[in-house]
C-alpha cells in the first residue's frame, strides 16, 4: 500500500468517525434535552405570509428558542432583507443551527442565551413555539421591553393575558395539544 492511500483511507476514516460523533451528540441531545419544538413547512410558510401582511417593513426578526435553526433559516432564505436573530439556552443546537447556515451561506446571528435574559427592545417581529409554562413570564417581558408595532407570533402556545389580534390555524388534523400548528399573531400597542 502506498502512502497516499493510507492517506486517504485516513481520511475517510477521520470524516466517518467525525460524522458519527456529530450523530451521537444531535441524538444524546434530542433525547436528553427535548424541548424542541419543530415547526412544520406549513407553518413556515403561513408565519412568512402573516410577516408580509403584518409588518412587511420590518427590519429585524427574532426567534426566541430557535433549537437547530429551522424557522430561521427559512425566514432569511424567503425574507433575506431582515436581520436575523436565534436565540437558544443550549449550545449543542446553537452548534448545529451555525453549521447549517454556514453550509447554506445564510447570515444569521445566532446567539446561546436565555431568552429572557435577551434585550428585545428594538425587535420588529419576534416568533417563539415554546412549551405552555414558558408564555406567561414571556408574556410580562415582551409586554414590558417591546416597542409599539412590533409583531409577535407565537406557535401553538398562546398567551394568558394578551389578546391575539389574528389566529392562522395551519393544521386541522387531530392532534393531542389543543391548538397545534395555530399561529398567534400579536401586536404591541
Amino acid at each position: 500500500m502506498n502512502v497516499l492511500m493510507l492517506a486517504g483511507l485516513l481520511l475517510l476514516f477521520v470524516l466517518l468517525f467525525t460524522l458519527i460523533i456529530f450523530f451521537f451528540v444531535f441524538l444524546l441531545d434530542s433525547v436528553l434535552f427535548s424541548h424542541d419544538l419543530p415547526t412544520s413547512k406549513r407553518a413556515i410558510k403561513a408565519l412568512i405570509v402573516a410577516i408580509s401582511q403584518h409588518k412587511p417593513g420590518a427590519k429585524n426578526f427574532f426567534d426566541l428558542g430557535c433549537a437547530r435553526g429551522t424557522v430561521i433559516l427559512e425566514i432569511k432564505k424567503n425574507l433575506p432583507q431582515f436581520d436575523v436573530y436565534g436565540i437558544d439556552n443550549n449550545s449543542v443546537r446553537i452548534f448545529f443551527a451555525k453549521i447549517k447556515a454556514k453550509f447554506l451561506k445564510r447570515k444569521i446571528n445566532f446567539q446561546k442565551q436565555d431568552i429572557f435574559q435577551t434585550d428585545l427592545k428594538d425587535a420588529d417581529i419576534i416568533y417563539t413555539y415554546l412549551w405552555y409554562d414558558r408564555m406567561p413570564p414571556l408574556e410580562e417581558k415582551l409586554q414590558k421591553e417591546l416597542k409599539s408595532g412590533a409583531v409577535v407570533i407565537t406557535n401553538t402556545s398562546n398567551f394568558p393575558n394578551w389578546k391575539p389580534d389574528q389566529k392562522i390555524i395551519t393544521y386541522n388534523g387531530p392532534s393531542k395539544l389543543p391548538n397545534f400548528e395555530t399561529l398567534f399573531v400579536y401586536l404591541k400597542k
